[in-house]
């Protein structure tokens, strides 16, 4: 049977349909044995291996999106981010983390989910992307290194790596691991293929891909607006830049992908050695949603989040039509 990687990309709340394609492959039992994920792509990934398959229709913190009462959104919002808003903004960010608390939002002190998680890290292999700003370098988080034993010690390290591959700045404060500043992979690599074209034991990969986003009819409307209007569309603004500098480099990693296989294929090889590492060719399966907002927890519209869901169910049944 073949044996799949999977790219979980950054992209705020578009990443519920990733989970809707994760969420797919689970039901129709296609193994995924290596995932990359990097900003909310790590959300998503915390929350598929924590799901209950035999016994929860949804992962957990899905099951709240998709009921998406007035509670549950605030719930939502706490649980997919773990952030908390400053009382006092210092003027370079505007949340703060509790890490017990975002740890605890996560269900990650419940023993029962952290049993259902050490089981799926025993069958798969998870990498959180970040970056060392501090060293101005990528970085992966081998999470089943660090969650070889899952205990309150363990999982402390964990919650280092995952809110270091999710700390988007301003938004908030970069995490310090060991004196250096981390903040989310999407900055350097949004989508992170890399140790998964370094695995021997994925055959294939899946990615999801969200620059399929009209940023010129984006930037037309911003550009159109009123006189005087900055202070009020500055949010606007400064939130499609974060987006375009987050995303727009995925065509780079992309061609990257392709130019491996290619090279591969020329050389009639499996496999080859590139600056001490070894690359297989492996088949891209890309799914590219399009015109998906990155945030849209709000109360104009507050269902979103579940149509991403549906729309990820949905596209990845086209990945694999005869099943």
């Amino acid at each position: 049977m073949t044996r799949y990687g999977f790219v979980a990309s950054g992209g705020g709340y578009r990443s519920f349909y990733t989970e809707g394609v994760l969420v797919w492959l689970k039901r129709n039992e296609l193994p995924v044995v290596h995932i990359a994920s990097t900003s909310s792509g790590n959300n998503i990934v915390i929350d598929y291996l924590l799901w209950d398959d035999q016994n929860e229709e949804l992962p957990p913190v899905l099951t709240r999106t998709v009921r998406l009462s007035v509670t549950d959104v605030f719930h939502i919002f706490s649980n997919f981010l773990g952030l908390r808003p400053k009382l006092l903004p210092t003027g370079t960010h505007l949340f703060s983390v509790d890490k017990d608390s975002c740890r605890k939002s996560l269900l990650l002190d419940d023993p029962e989910r952290r049993a259902i998680l050490a089981r799926h890290l025993e069958a798969l292999r998870w990498d959180i992307r970040a970056t060392n700003l501090s060293k101005r370098q990528g970085h992966f988080f081998k999470v089943n290194e660090i969650l070889a034993k899952i205990d309150d010690a363990s999982l402390d390290v964990f919650m280092d790596a995952f809110l270091a591959g999710i700390t988007t700045i301003p938004y908030f404060k970069a995490i310090t691991i060991d004196g250096d500043y981390y903040i989310e992979g999407g900055y350097l690599d949004n989508t992170p293929l890399r140790t998964l074209f370094e695995d021997d034991e994925v055959d294939e990969i899946i990615a999801v891909d969200f620059t399929d986003y009209d940023y010129h009819r984006e930037l037309e409307k911003l550009y159109s607006s009123s006189t005087f209007s900055l202070p009020f569309t500055s949010i606007d603004t400064h939130l499609l830049v974060s987006d375009m500098q987050l995303s727009l480099p995925n065509a780079r990693v992309f061609t990257q992908a392709k130019l491996i296989n290619e090279m591969l294929a020329a050389m009639g090889k499996k496999s080859a050695e590139i600056d001490g590492k070894r690359y297989y060719a492996k088949p891209l399966h890309v799914l590219r949603p399009k015109d998906l907002e990155s945030m849209t927890i709000s109360l104009k519209d507050s269902s979103a989040q579940k149509r991403y869901f549906e729309l990820g169910l949905q596209e990845a049944a086209t990945l694999f039509p005869t099943l």
